[in-house]
């Protein structure tokens, strides 16, 4: 199935291939970028689920001017200027290659069944009320984002609305998202900076609580998450699962003495990992991540995991990693990781490293500088990212 808004939203860019052909089109892909470094087989474990895969998204409100015509990334608008402006309200995600419009949802497979009435329900709902909708480019107007969060193993829920002024009508908003969702836990924050990155402030809980619980399945082990409004975790519980355990195999393979995780976020290869390894080193550079993890460790009774809040590069800095009996996992961001970094792995001396890469782009250009001393020895993929270009790939090297 394509949704009516295919090529306009930002959400798929490959919806309208079948799955098996967008499996071979990132296949591909990655093993053109990892060529000069890998010349084995790629293999790529297909996500579990195509459709309601993911656990997080987020809708922004815009106040846009109206187009008689849909957008393509590469078409010139042209309109009448002897006429006035004419504004619309819409909600939904960003118009793919925009960031000052978005496209209302209808028939979306992404997040679970209720999300294009609910969508729906709460756009008619805000115009109702007279609530202005957020217009990026004057960076006026009260509605700015709705994040929606779910517990894919446990079934618990968030919903939270991002206004760019405290908000009057909580009640009324909770209301509404009981009728779609009724066991969620429902939010408001404010986000008065220019940005929608800027991040949020005056977290109220309106109904329930102010996270939600997942659990992740490793060897018949149940790891419990906290997730707060702010929290990173892995948008597609399911293929997460599948990359986490096969880490996890490798260490219990291994059995180093200290595991290195940079990159750490808040220390999920870490907790799944703890019982195949002496210690883990979990180092982040976002304070509510390492929170998160340190909160999480205590939860699960995870003892020897110790979390750092700096920037990997900065902790290299710092500190020697011991080349005796250690392994390093690297999770970067799309950006990669650091060359300063980089640069201190390379000369660190440890016998494996394993890079989960969610750009092979980065991973090829870090690759240049690893492959130094260090060969690759295998590379695989797993679909995080069914019907868009994104893939995650997870490369393992070894001290030549």
């Amino acid at each position: 199935m394509v949704c009516n808004s295919f090529g306009i939203c930002g959400g798929c860019s490959l919806k309208q291939d079948g799955y098996s052909a967008q499996i071979k089109l990132k296949q591909g892909k990655v093993k053109a970028l990892l060529e000069p470094f890998y010349n084995g087989e790629i293999e790529v474990t297909p996500s579990p689920n195509t459709e309601y895969f993911r656990n997080k998204i987020e809708l922004s409100f815009c106040r846009q001017v109206v187009w008689s015509e849909p957008y393509g990334k590469k078409k010139k608008v042209v309109r009448d200027k002897t006429k006035p402006l004419e504004f619309e309200n819409t909600f939904g995600f960003r118009l793919k290659g925009r960031w000052d419009r978005c496209v209302n949802i209808e028939d979306c497979l992404l997040y679970e069944p209720n999300l294009s009435a609910y969508a729906k329900a709460l756009r008619l709902w805000a115009e109702e009320k007279k609530l202005s909708f957020y217009d990026q480019r004057t960076h006026e107007g009260l509605l700015r984002n709705l994040i929606l969060r779910r517990g894919v193993n446990t079934g618990e829920g968030m919903a939270v609305l991002i206004t760019a002024a405290p908000f009057e009508h909580a009640e009324d908003f909770a209301k509404l998202t009981e009728t779609f969702y009724p066991s969620y836990h429902i939010l408001t924050a404010v986000n008065d900076g220019v940005s929608d990155g800027a991040g949020i402030k005056d977290i109220r809980i309106v109904k329930g609580k102010g996270f939600i619980r997942e659990k992740i399945l490793e060897s018949g082990r149940e790891i419990i998450f906290e997730i707060s409004p702010q929290s990173f975790f892995q948008t597609n519980t399911k293929a997460a699962n599948l990359i986490y355990e096969k880490v996890a195999s490798k260490m219990a393979e291994l059995k180093p003495a200290v595991m290195y995780d940079f990159y750490g976020g808040a220390g999920s290869f870490s907790l799944c990992c703890a019982p195949y390894v002496g210690k883990s080193l979990c180092v982040e550079s976002v304070p509510s991540a390492v929170n998160d993890g340190v909160r999480n460790a205590k939860i699960n009774k995870i003892e020897n995991v110790n979390f750092f809040c700096a920037t990997t590069e900065d902790f290299l800095a710092k500190n020697k990693i011991g080349s005796h009996n250690s392994v390093i996992v690297l999770d970067p961001p799309r950006s990669g990781v650091h060359p300063a970094a980089c640069a201190k792995i390379l000369n660190s001396g440890a016998p494996q490293i394993f890079y989960v890469s969610c750009n092979p782009v980065t991973l090829a250009e870090n690759l240049k500088t690893l492959s130094a001393k260090y060969k690759v020895t295998h590379v695989e993929c797993f679909d995080f990212f069914p019907h868009s270009e994104h893939i995650e790939t997870l490369a393992e090297l070894e001290l030549k």
